[in-house]
């Protein structure tokens, strides 16, 4: 399978592959693997510990993230909703400046490998990896046999190094994206933007809805964000970017009390904007909450309340200045 090369000149699967697809690797490498959901500050500090590593040692840099999640194979109905979907994965990762991005399938042959055989195949044969570096709560292998302290045991027996990042706390607490997944469902936009080092964003293409938005005099853009992770109904304050270009406005998540809706939409609203997107994906970073989701007794008190929802956003992107896809 053919690598595409990003503008860094690094190179990165433009999509999941498997393992027979990967060739063998000619240079010796430091590696990480894990499914890296949310990339947040954690992943973010093993991922700058394997770059520090690959750099003392002159090694290629590479990362291994399974997609999809591990439990979409082995137990679908226990699979969390994604934080961060693939094409955003790869996105932040070609920002942190890793050598070598691979997004293993995540399928019966790695299920069923044994710890063993997974760093003997996968690590050493395959990526010819010097330096390994995981996470203190890495799990690999045939029911999650594998850890970190197995893999300090084979470096006795293989020839490579081992190094376990600690947990990156805050609050006393360590960050994973279990916390991020909670925070977000009970609307905790700040901790979750804490957690993530930047805004949160749910990424989607933009389909056709009834227009009821146009009808009202506020346009509407209707988003398919495909399961991702959604904080509660209510109206945001956002910022999206589109085409290259970046827009402000508000978004709505809920079913509509007002027009008796039953079914979650989630609708977008871009000031000043009044193009025909359909199809276009879109990525919509959650700045903060401005309201609960409320029935109103007529369209025309809703009207009002949208430009009140206007006003608010506006001055809210007003103040916050800084670019929400900036890793911080």
């Amino acid at each position: 399978m053919e690598n595409a090369s990003n503008r860094s000149g690094r190179q990165v699967a433009p999509t999941t592959c498997r393992l027979d697809d990967i060739a063998e690797f000619k240079r010796n490498t430091a590696v990480t693997f894990g499914v890296f959901d949310g990339l947040h500050i954690g992943h973010q500090t093993v991922i700058d510990t394997l770059l520090k590593r690959a750099a003392h040692h002159q090694l290629m840099s590479v990362l291994i993230s399974f997609y999809p999640h591990p439990l979409a194979f082995l137990a679908p109905e226990r699979c969390p909703p994604l934080l961060t979907p693939l094409s955003k994965r790869i996105e932040i990762l070609q920002q942190l400046g890793i050598d070598k991005i691979i997004m293993l399938s995540f399928d019966a042959q790695i299920a069923t490998m044994s710890p063993e055989h997974f760093v003997e195949h996968v690590l050493l044969k395959k990526c010819s990896a010097r330096q390994i570096v995981v996470g203190y709560a890495c799990q690999f292998g045939k029911d999650r046999a594998g850890n970190a302290e197995k893999l300090v045991e084979l470096a006795k027996v293989y020839p490579f190094g081992v190094t376990i990042v600690p947990p990156t706390e805050i609050n006393g607490t360590p960050i994973h994206s279990t916390r991020i997944r909670e925070a977000l469902t009970r609307g905790d936009l700040r901790c979750a933007s804490q957690l993530l080092g930047r805004y949160y964003a749910l990424i989607g293409n933009v389909i056709p809805g009834e227009g009821r938005g146009r009808q009202i005099g506020f346009p509407t853009a209707n988003i398919d964000t495909h399961g991702q992770v959604c904080p509660p109904n209510g109206v945001y304050a956002i910022r999206a970017k589109l085409d290259g270009q970046h827009l402000d406005g508000v978004l709505n998540i809920g079913i509509r009390p007002t027009f008796d809706g039953t079914t979650v939409q989630i609708e977008c609203h871009f000031f000043d904007f009044d193009e025909t997107i359909y199809g276009k994906s879109v990525e919509i970073f959650l700045i903060e909450k401005i309201r609960s989701e409320q029935k109103f007794p007529n369209p025309e008190a809703l009207i009002q309340q949208i430009q009140r929802d206007i006003n608010s956003a506006k001055k809210i992107l007003t103040e916050t200045n800084q670019q929400p896809d900036r890793l911080r």
